[in-house]
């Protein structure tokens, strides 16, 4: 058998190392840790470089330093030694030939040895300015809202919670998502280019990991944001390191999640300090009501943004055995529109003779928290004089144009509304999505569904739908091409339909557009869409909303639900609002139909009032419509 050759630098198996392979290989450790420990021995070595040329120069009494010729002591020695090192011409002014060759080897020392330790000083800073560029350095902030995730909703989330800041003095907004700092710094600088008492903190890493939960400083946060951006699996994983890093005594959370099962199974796990969104059901249900009643998508911005009126609870003791009808005209700048109870349920639109109870809070809209306090009405309001809702024919046509994984939920908020002889008619691109996908994912059990395929621009798919009359339109943005290009496809065919001409008897259409950018929004206005639902916007206000407020969320669940109270405008005439002087009169004549009035809406202009002074003058005409919360359906 051959002898095995063994590498001077590499044991044999079972040898044991030699001393300058154990030497090099804690070398190569201490390289391994960083150049925080190469700097301290590196320092170590100079140090020790300085003080034994100190001592050879006072054991030996070498004269000759910088010309004199007296021997200097060990403090004298130690300085022109440690001169040497950092000023490589000092040894020039040496004299003797000893001192020569001294001041030589310590300055040579000092250019290998302190000038890497000075390269490694700066390349030490150097990362260090990278790391922080980079966003990984640990966040001090404390009560503080942490959104976890990156998505188009962000900036909209963090425009919302700028206002909703106003009134506290030290603020601050914390982003860890996987996107880059400076990215996102930029992305939301223009976005919301006036922080005003809010600090704005982005920091790059992965939501999930718990020590970068930790380094944004998650047990000190006031409520934290999960932005899902319809990926279901991050958004568990997140709220899974969440539990981990904080178990059940963290902060709130508010999550957006898309799928009904992962949201029951995720609110389980966390109970009550978790609340879920679903941004596809929030703007289905939106986009359904727009299209029965026209301003709905106004007056849900205005309750949703932080921007105007907003909701609040707070108790009154006063009030207690105080009926409900009555509370609500205790409020000359408030509108109260329910009662939360004292083991926490929500109950809107109560029966108006409700009393009260102790330890109770109403729900209310108000300007602010500060007008929220009880200012009776001035003058005594009257019931006026009531009319049936006006006759709206059965029969009706609804076109839907475009369509997502959002146009079935559509289909079924309008097929729980809409009767028998009403015909929904979608028409969608072949080129962009699958007919028979479409029909497919299609469940109803009123509404009467035709599905077409229409190719062409949208002067040819206005012309085809107005082969027959119809009385709403539905535009939905396809998800499958670039938000600019379904935007724009999106507004174009509105400006299609809005050229198209019907028999009168139909009456004016209402167009309903669902537009995937919120910056577009301004552009939906001029072409003449009667509401159109923004789908970043809507749940970016409603994840800004619950995280300030999670009591929040009872009130919205009850109103997106078929069975709770629903927001309606209704026709004025049903309330005698034509005839009333004050909107005290308004709010006590819905009473007697079991309504809550909060608000009416100006039929010539489009524009919606939510909330107005009870005891101000009010001249509303017959086609102007009241604001209310009604029962639900069933």
């Amino acid at each position: 058998m051959p002898a095995q050759t063994v590498s001077p630098t590499t044991p044999a198996t079972g040898s044991a190392p030699t001393r300058r392979q154990r030497l090099r290989y804690r070398f190569d450790l201490a390289l391994s840790r960083g150049p925080s420990v190469v700097i301290g021995w590196l320092g170590l070595l100079t140090l020790g470089v300085i003080v034994l040329g100190a001592l050879i120069v006072a054991l030996l009494s070498m004269s000759g330093i910088n010309g004199d010729g007296v021997s200097p002591d060990f403090g004298e020695a130690l300085w022109q030694a440690m001169l040497r090192i950092v000023d490589a011409g000092t040894f020039a002014a040496d004299t003797t030939w000893g001192t020569r060759l001294l001041g030589l080897l310590i300055t040579l020392c000092g250019i290998f040895i302190a000038g890497s330790l000075i390269g490694l000083i700066a390349s030490g800073l150097d990362q260090r300015i990278e790391e922080l560029r980079r966003g990984r350095s640990d966040v001090i902030e404390h009560d503080h809202t942490l959104i976890l995730g990156w998505s188009s909703r962000v900036p909209a989330i963090v425009s919302e919670l700028v206002i909703a800041n106003e009134s506290r003095k030290r603020a601050a907004v914390v982003v860890l998502a996987s996107a880059d700092k400076t990215e996102m710094e930029d992305t939301l600088r223009t976005a919301v280019p006036e922080l005003r008492t809010t600090r704005l903190v982005c920091r790059s890493g992965e939501a999930w990991l718990p020590q970068h939960l930790e380094m944004v400083n998650l047990a000190g946060a006031r409520s934290v944001i999960v932005v899902g951006d319809g990926d279901d699996a991050t958004t568990v994983k997140v709220l899974l390191a969440v539990r981990a890093a904080v178990g059940t005594a963290g902060p709130s959370v508010v999550a957006e999640v898309s799928d009904g099962e992962t949201a029951g199974s995720v609110r389980a796990l966390f109970g009550e300090r978790l609340v879920t969104v679903s941004s596809d059901d929030v703007v289905a249900e939106l986009t359904a009501q727009a299209c029965r009643q026209r301003g709905l998508s106004t007056v849900f911005r205005e309750l949703l943004d932080f921007d105007g009126d907003e909701i609040y609870f707070d108790t009154f003791p006063a009030l207690v055995g105080t009926s409900y009808l009555d509370c609500q005209l205790q409020f000359e700048k408030a509108a109260v529109f329910g009662i939360r109870t004292a083991d926490g349920t929500v109950v809107l639109n109560p029966p108006p003779d409700r009393p009260l109870g102790a330890g109770e809070q109403l729900i209310g809209v108000a300007e602010d928290d500060s007008v929220f306090t009880v200012s009776p009405v001035r003058s005594a309001p009257q019931v006026l004089e009531t009319w049936p809702p006006s006759s709206q024919g059965d029969r009706r046509r609804i076109v839907v144009v475009g369509w997502s994984e959002l146009g079935p939920r559509v289909l079924t908020e309008l097929d729980e509304f809409m009767g028998p002889d009403t015909v929904v008619e979608v028409l969608v691109d072949p080129d962009l999505v699958d007919p028979a996908a479409v029909r497919a994912s299609i469940s109803v059990r009123h509404v009467t569904v035709e599905v077409g395929e229409l190719q062409g621009g949208p002067e040819h798919v206005a012309a085809h739908a107005a082969r027959i009359s119809f009385h709403e339109v539905i535009l939905l943005g396809y998800r499958d091409i670039s938000t600019d290009d379904a935007d724009a496809r999106t507004l174009l065919t509105l400006l299609a339909f809005r050229q198209v001409r019907q028999d009168g008897e139909v009456g004016p259409v209402r167009m309903v557009a669902e537009l995937l950018d919120q910056r577009h929004a301004p552009l939906a206005v001029a072409t003449g869409a009667d509401d159109f639902i923004v789908s970043d916007e809507l749940t970016s206000l409603m994840l800004a909303q619950l995280s300030e407020r999670h009591d929040l969320h009872q009130v919205f669940v009850d109103l997106f639900d078929r069975a709770g109270c629903s927001i309606e405008l209704r026709e004025a005439l049903q309330y005698g609002a034509h005839k009333a002087t004050t909107f005290a009169d308004v709010v006590v004549t819905a009473a007697t139909l079991g309504h809550t009035a909060i608000g009416y809406r100006l039929a010539r202009s489009g524009e919606v009032t939510v909330n107005p002074a009870k005891s101000a003058s009010l001249h509303l005409l017959p086609e102007d419509e009241v604001l209310v919360l009604a029962p639900g359906v069933g």
